[in-house]
């Protein structure tokens, strides 16, 4: 059995786990936005349009770290559902900017009244940690994702080692 600290970090971790399987659990779902149905995808890219009008698919997957294809594939979908104009830029011919319809303003602003909603209740929730606690978490979880990262670019770097190669000494 571990010490004190060694249990209560294991604890942490498996916090971490089950807050990433809740999120992602979350994402997958369908949304109800007012009279509209979405899955969180489409609405971080609808609110990305809403408040960058005239933006590429090309900038919505750097802003989002997918491919231009996997942005592309949900920015066809919200144009089938009348939510998104892509018009050719001007000074570009290969360029096609994204705008919202008037139905497309009207699903950002009810996704911006759900996402407020949802945050109002979170807040609500931790109203009873102080702000020193609350600034005490975001530290170790800053911590955190400086491990992610380095897990991130571990797994990285043995990916593109040759078969046959041995992996990093941290790996092992």
């Amino acid at each position: 059995m571990g010490t004190g600290r060694e249990e209560l970090l294991q604890r942490l971790w498996e916090a971490q786990d089950e807050a990433y399987d809740l999120m992602a659990e979350y994402d997958s779902l369908p949304h109800r936005y007012g009279d509209n149905v979405l899955y969180q995808a489409e609405g971080h890219i609808i609110d990305l349009i809403a408040d960058h009008p005239g933006i590429t698919v090309t900038e919505l997957g750097a802003i989002l770290h997918k491919t231009p294809s996997a942005c592309s594939q949900i920015v066809q979908k919200l144009r089938k559902k009348g939510w998104v104009l892509q018009s050719r830029n001007q000074q570009n011919n290969r360029q096609y900017n994204l705008t919202l319809t008037e139905s497309g303003q009207r699903v950002y602003a009810d996704h911006t009244r759900f996402s407020q909603n949802c945050q109002d209740l979170t807040f609500g929730l931790l109203a009873e940690f102080t702000e020193e606690e609350l600034e005490h978490h975001l530290r170790v979880q800053k911590k955190l994702n400086l491990a992610y990262m380095g897990d991130i670019q571990r797994s990285k770097e043995a990916a593109a080692q040759p078969a046959g190669v041995d992996e990093p000494e941290e790996m092992r």
